[in-house]
């Protein structure tokens, strides 16, 4: 329905009246005379006119005994849109919050007081000093929909071009520290980058000065042995030196190795904490809901932000602060029960799931561990089918108590012969050929055992650890993805 202006919505009025109860028609009817009256008019004038015969009340046409009516629906239909139209020109208007008779039209409203005055009212805000820096906007009839749904107390008052929504000052300001704070990191990640690649060069260095200078005394070494055949008399002699070069072979050697060893030890550190800075910027991220999300493209061999789920860990594991250790405990631990938590083994799954390209998760156990690649579907409350390994929907790597090696699938437990020689071990899930391997690393590595799998649903990582006696405990140390290189 078009806008009317004064005149002509007091003409459509008049003509929508009923001349009865001289209101917007409800459910009229037309008499045989062709006016119309509301229905319920139309019964209670044939309740008060039984001795009378029935006239209508604009023409006063008599009908008879017997009175024939129909139901106007263009009429009907007419009167309901009017009806609705005025009842929503009711509703936007705004009125003054200090005026007693809440009948004043507001005529500004304070975002700050969160009150709509009219224009007598207005003047304080507009007049005294005190009320400096309390923003005047036009009346608002959804002042109470304009408040911040995290912060009650603040208005939205900014506009975000990514989500298309309004904003209050606190969301904007903890954007701002959350841009500035992966900056920060991003810093720190090249500088770090940036050292660990100078010490390298050093050692390389430090290792080729050593090469050289053992070289060097086995050039010398050799010269004296020939020396030697040709002195006998000096014999003695000669084999004593030749001892002290071996010692000092051996005492450069000792401290290039342990120096070697030193650095190593000092770039893993570095490696660990960084994972632990990326781990807890990824859960600030993850904790809150903003409407602005950073994304960094994927490149070969990109590192992966794996963490532990909270919602899956059993009652009696518990999860470092990071999300990536897991160790196991001797008390309950009370958390909030859900449908996706192990009940019955102490069992824990990885927050991020996948269903495509190859990933490699490097974990760190010790003690009774039990390491798995499994569905997401996998069952969670029953023993039987939600233990790693006992069920088709698992692929399990088992470490007992006495230090033996299984593999477990479907119920299927087969012993292996290696034994390991470091608490390092290296999953690798490629779904493109179908294959989950597990192996030990450090130096080239030992492939312990691979699966030949149809992975058919996204695939996640999981701990086990069964003895608490044993210290049994497991880390997520490192986790990317190889993305494959297309042939041109």
């Amino acid at each position: 329905m078009a806008k009317l202006d004064e005149k002509e919505r007091l003409q459509l009025e008049q003509f929508l009246t009923c001349p009865v109860c001289h209101d917007i028609f409800n459910e009229p009817r037309q008499l045989p005379c062709g006016h119309s009256l509301c229905l319920e008019c139309v019964k209670k004038m044939i309740a008060h006119t039984s001795d009378i015969p029935f006239r209508c009340p604009d023409c006063r046409a008599d009908f008879g005994p017997v009175i024939e009516v129909q139901n106007n629906y263009i009429l009907s239909g007419i009167a309901e849109e009017y009806k609705s139209k005025n009842n929503e020109a009711e509703e936007k208007n705004v009125y003054c919050d200090c005026c007693s008779d809440h009948t004043t039209l507001a005529f500004k409203t304070c975002l700050k007081c969160e009150v709509s005055m009219c224009q007598m009212h207005v003047r304080s805000h507009q007049e005294l000093p005190i009320y400096t820096g309390h923003p005047l906007v036009q009346p608002l009839s959804d002042l109470q929909e304009r408040k911040c749904p995290q912060h009650d107390d603040q208005v939205l008052r900014y506009y975000c071009r990514i989500t298309r929504k309004y904003i209050c000052n606190l969301c904007s300001l903890r954007t701002k520290q959350k841009d500035l704070a992966t900056q920060t990191c991003n810093v720190m990640k090249k500088q770090l980058t940036e050292y660990m690649d100078e010490q390298l060069k050093v050692l390389q260095e430090k290792l080729s000065q050593s090469t050289t200078s053992v070289n060097r005394l086995q050039e010398e070494i050799h010269q004296e042995r020939k020396r030697m055949n040709s002195l006998d008399s000096c014999f003695n002699s000669v084999t004593v030196v030749l001892l002290c070069l071996w010692f000092i072979v051996l005492y450069y050697t000792y401290n290039y190795s342990s120096e070697n060893q030193n650095l190593t030890n000092k770039l893993e550190s570095q490696e660990k904490h960084v994972q632990r800075m990326y781990s807890t910027i990824a859960e600030l991220k993850l904790d809150q809901d903003y409407s602005c999300r950073w994304q960094t493209p994927v490149q070969s061999h990109d590192e992966e932000n794996l963490m532990l789920d909270l919602d899956s860990v059993s009652p009696y594991l518990k999860v470092s602060e990071d999300l990536q250790t897991v160790q196991r405990v001797k008390n309950k631990i009370e958390y909030p029960n859900n449908r996706y938590r192990f009940t019955e083994v102490p069992q824990v799954l990885s927050s991020q799931c996948f269903t495509s390209g190859t990933h490699i998760w490097e974990v760190e156990a010790n003690g009774y561990w039990e390491i798995a690649v499994t569905f997401k579907s996998i069952q969670r409350k029953i023993k039987e089918t939600s233990s790693f390994g006992g069920n088709a929907k698992s692929w399990s790597l088992l470490h007992n108590d006495e230090g033996k090696l299984y593999v477990l699938h479907n119920k299927e437990k087969t012993a292996l012969a290696e034994s390991l020689k470091t608490n390092r071990i290296a999953v690798t899930v490629n779904f493109v050929k179908g294959a989950i391997a597990f192996s030990t690393t450090g130096g080239k590595g030992t492939k312990l055992h691979e699966f030949k799998v149809q992975l058919t649903e996204s695939v996640c990582l999981g701990i086990g650890l069964y003895r608490a006696d044993l210290s049994s405990s497991a880390s997520i140390l490192k986790a990317f993805r190889v993305k494959e290189t297309p042939v041109s």
